[in-house]
């Protein structure tokens, strides 16, 4: 049987909220007008949607900007992120490491913070079974003296192309690793191209699966602000991940991700 993505779980909760809403009956609680149905409803109505069998026992890691550090892993909260129901559709851990305003070039929180290179605490601990890097959304501009300035597609190379081969450095074989297309809303589409382009390139030059994104944010009511995801956003960003981390990773034998997973265990097993 086909697999069911999240959008769909969360068209069928607002049928069934609608139909509840048109029979007057009362919410438990007051949200905007023309919200989306909040993910306790989703959950409520047909169950949170949970891979049968855990692929990726040794969880996710997420090295990102504010659409990853803005939002929680609470279930049912209207700011549950898209990193949250992935790892909650396999049913395995997850832990971020991200902050708002920054990438792979530009530090983050009004130039004061770091970028992704200097998250050294990411590599920190076991290694994951699958290791995701969101970003480059602000890259379109670099840090000077304190002030935002416009990056030069020289610097966004050199520093998306540091940061992902200490990513290849840094984990072993049997992690998987997802480099994300920018995920990016409605505004700005000429820096969306040439930020994506530059990341596209370095990833295949890495030999790093590329996921693109175009699509998730960039619709009506997917973001708040042009920017940040809205649940239908987040929903749309997360379906994206499931979508490729369903399928086998490129260049590989074409094992799932459960076999790969039984295979990376059993070669840990047999190591003296």
């Amino acid at each position: 049987m086909a697999r069911r993505t999240l959008h769909r779980h969360v068209l069928v909760s607002a049928l069934v909220l609608g139909l509840l809403a048109s029979l007057a009956i009362t919410l438990g609680h007051q949200g905007a007008v023309g919200s989306e149905p909040t993910v306790a409803d989703q959950q409520a109505v047909l169950g949170e949607p949970v891979a049968a069998r855990n692929p990726f026992p040794r969880g996710i890691v997420v090295v990102g900007d504010s659409i990853t550090a803005r939002y929680d892993d609470e279930p049912g909260s209207r700011h549950q992120g898209w990193w949250s129901f992935v790892a909650r559709h396999y049913d395995t851990p997850v832990r971020t490491y991200a902050q708002s305003g920054s990438g792979y070039l530009r530090p983050g929180m009004g130039c004061t913070g770091d970028t992704f290179v200097q998250r050294r605490a990411a590599f920190r601990g076991s290694a994951p079974s699958v290791f995701i890097v969101e970003g480059g959304r602000n890259d379109w501009a670099s840090c000077s003296e304190g002030r935002l300035v416009p990056s030069s597609d020289a610097a966004v190379q050199q520093a998306v192309t540091r940061y992902l081969r200490l990513v290849k450095r840094q984990m072993p074989e049997s992690t998987r690793i997802l480099v994300l297309g920018p995920p990016w809303g409605p505004t700005e589409p000429w820096q969306q191209r040439r930020v994506t382009s530059i990341v596209h390139a370095a990833a295949l030059r890495e030999g790093l699966e590329y996921v693109p994104t175009r699509g998730a944010l960039d619709r009506h009511g997917r973001t708040i602000d042009g920017v940040h995801p809205t649940l239908s956003g987040s929903l749309a960003l997360a379906d994206v991940v499931v979508g490729a981390l369903d399928q086998p990773a490129p260049g590989s034998t074409g094992l799932t991700p459960v076999e790969r997973e039984s295979t990376a265990r059993a070669a840990t097993d047999t190591t003296p």
